[in-house]
């Protein structure tokens, strides 16, 4: 029996919340297995460890679910009477330490209701999912944990009346670089049909050498317990005390913890040409925001006042590859002359580096091969000033349901009617892509 009942857009549409897809022991590989919770809503669902996320200045903080160390949980949506219907796999972002797909914000029901079988997925975060002993492990816990997830989605999506040859991986952010590396992965070939990489992080992941120094530092922070039985919110607290300073450049938008460079990993998988060639998909759905790192900046007073002499210093020595052509005059950094502001320039700057440059050249790359890519940006502003079209203010429109954002500033102001415009539109997008449809076929 499914967990919920709705109707949506005209649809109705079922829901069955809190899948289990695996278990494992603190820093453990996963293990496949099964159950379900008595879960009647989607916040009541469990999500990983974490703290607040520094975004909230912008998202809000949504409904509050539970944690658990114990969240190996799927969710899925899908038409009353579904049979055969494209599937859309969805890996929510967060800067690999934040977030959950059983987190309202993911809902996934106005997607079925355009004719998909959604899926969302739990997987480890933060210290929980990057430190450890575990530095043997084929794959980061993460994505050991998303690979059984995917194999879950195999075997059982059939019974909610998805097609397990027609399966879309769908990633936001952290979880677009998640999804991209499972198309290249021979443990998913054949299991992943399409891609749709969304405001995809292209962080390259730690060195073993990282993991382990901060392994280290957290592992004193909390003596005399150790990680690996300490209270969860001592983890939590040490790691994040225990992470590498951020970049003080001021065009670089920080990160926090990175999966590290396991031996599963492909040495090359964020080298667009190489990548291009070692996928195994039959087409390539990409899209950023006009200015992703807008919501990093629009807290930081640094940023927000930062001078054009500061601007110059900071990005002046860039190669011009990683400069975007807003930011360029015969091939060399732009400064002023770019008639841009200092903030809007170091906007600019990091979007592209940090987000834009590798899909746009990914997708190039990809069609060069003769394969199927689709590039869009995403260029709706936020009323919220100084946050433009962020990482992030799509997310809304994409899942059409403004109604779980109600504390997020960043809709504060936005047009209801253009919202569901909008909305409307990517929602449209994202099922035709995955069903080959229209302009994807």
């Amino acid at each position: 029996m499914p967990s919920a009942r709705q109707v949506l857009d005209g649809a109705a549409v079922h829901a069955w919340y809190g899948l289990r897809f695996a278990t494992a022991r603190r820093f453990g590989l996963p293990e496949s297995a099964e159950g379900r919770l008595g879960a009647r809503r989607l916040v009541e669902v469990p999500i990983f460890p974490q703290r607040p996320s520094r975004l909230s200045i912008a998202m809000g903080q949504g409904e509050v679910n539970p944690q658990s160390e114990d969240a190996f949980f799927a969710n899925v949506w899908a038409p009353e009477s579904a049979d055969g219907l494209p599937v859309i796999l969805f890996l929510h972002g967060g800067a690999w330490m934040t977030g959950g797909g059983s987190m309202p914000w993911y809902d996934g029901g106005m997607l079925a209701a355009r004719g998909a079988v959604v899926v969302t997925v739990n997987y480890r975060l933060g210290p929980f999912g990057h430190l450890g002993a575990s530095a043997d492990h084929e794959f980061p816990l993460p994505v050991a944990d998303l690979l059984l997830a995917l194999d879950w989605t195999v075997t059982n999506i059939a019974g909610y009346g998805g097609d397990p040859q027609r399966i879309t991986v769908a990633g936001q952010s952290a979880g677009a670089w998640y999804g991209h590396l499972l198309s290249l992965l021979p443990d998913a070939r054949g299991k992943i049909h399409r891609l749709a990489l969304l405001s995809m992080g292209t962080r390259k992941p730690w060195s073993r050498q990282t993991r382990s120094r901060v392994t280290a530092s957290a592992g004193r922070m909390v003596e005399p317990d150790n990680l690996g039985t300490a209270p969860v919110d001592a983890v939590l607290g040490a790691g994040l005390r225990a992470l590498p300073p951020p970049d003080p450049n001021l065009g670089m938008a920080p990160a926090a913890y990175l999966p590290m460079a396991s031996t599963g990993l492909p040495s090359a998988f964020l080298d667009p040409v190489g990548a291009s060639t070692d996928t195994s998909v039959e087409a390539t759905y990409l899209r950023f925001t006009a200015q992703e790192s807008a919501i990093f900046f629009v807290g930081s007073t640094r940023h927000l006042e930062a001078t054009q002499d500061q601007v110059d210093e900071a990005l002046g020595p860039w190669d011009p590859a990683d400069l975007p052509a807003v930011l360029k005059r015969r091939g060399n950094y732009a400064g002023s002359s770019s008639g841009l502001s200092p903030y809007r320039q170091l906007v600019a700057a990091s979007s592209w580096r940090q987000f834009q440059r590798f899909p746009a050249e990914f997708a190039e790359a990809l069609r060069a091969d003769g394969a199927k890519a689709h590039l869009d940006v995403f260029e709706e502003q936020s009323q919220q000033p100084g946050l433009l079209a962020a990482h992030c203010f799509d997310l809304p429109f994409q899942f059409g349901n403004r109604s779980a954002w109600q504390d997020a500033p960043m809709l504060a102001g936005y047009d209801d009617e253009k919202f569901t415009e909008v909305s409307g539109q990517l929602v449209r997008d994202l099922v035709h892509f995955a069903a080959g449809a229209g302009p994807y076929a």
